[in-house]
């Protein structure tokens, strides 16, 4: 009997936001009396994931007052200001031994623990596989990797992010249809906040 494969998930929360105002915390903004940042916590905890990660840099103290991580654990990106691949980099460091893991940002609101659980159901059925959400002709973050591109995604430099590499294993690369059609809806403005909140009415 094959054993189910053991998923880590990480959800990267360090950025600054400057977009939105870089003096607020733009995570703890609610939605349906729910912060982005505990919303997508939520979501992580709910999930199949055998563990997770929740990232954070700046705003980090002001996050964790008015959060509970559930049964994330909390790390700190001390050099949050380099980019998104150091928060990457100290995510993936917390799952070492997971067989994958996966890469959920925390300013999409419409991403669900369903559609993590379909990232990893999907994994199941093919250990070699990078999977990927999709909505439409869009896709992205959450991505799931195998343990065999850890060093590849650590390796990433300043803001680059990991779809890039997702994109160049094209022989590998799966998709599953996102649960909302807005999945992809995320907020780096006040205008995004705004077009979000109607839309989650």
């Amino acid at each position: 009997m094959r054993l189910s494969p053991r998923v880590g998930c990480v959800v990267l929360a360090a950025g600054e936001g400057s977009r939105f105002d870089a003096k607020r915390a733009k995570l703890l903004l609610p939605l349906d009396g729910v912060a982005l940042v505990q919303r997508a916590v939520d979501n992580a905890a709910r999930s199949f994931a055998a563990s997770c990660t929740l990232v954070l840099g700046a705003h980090a103290e002001a996050i964790l007052l008015k959060i509970d991580p559930r049964r994330c654990a909390v790390v700190r990106n001390p050099k949050w200001k380099e980019g998104l691949s150091g928060s990457i980099r100290v995510g993936l460091g917390m799952h070492e031994d997971d067989d994958a893991c996966i890469l959920t940002v925390a300013d999409q609101p419409f991403v669900t623990a369903d559609d993590l659980n379909q990232l990893i159901d999907c994994y199941a059925g093919n250990r070699n596989a990078i999977v990927a959400l999709r909505a439409g002709r869009i896709w992205g973050s959450p991505v799931l990797f195998p343990r065999s591109d850890f060093s590849k995604l650590t390796d990433l430099k300043g803001d680059e992010g990991a779809k890039r590499h997702a994109a160049s294993q094209k022989e590998r690369l799966q998709f599953v249809d996102a649960v909302h059609p807005n999945a992809f809806a995320d907020i780096d403005t006040h205008q995004d906040y705004e077009r979000i909140r109607r839309a989650s009415r």
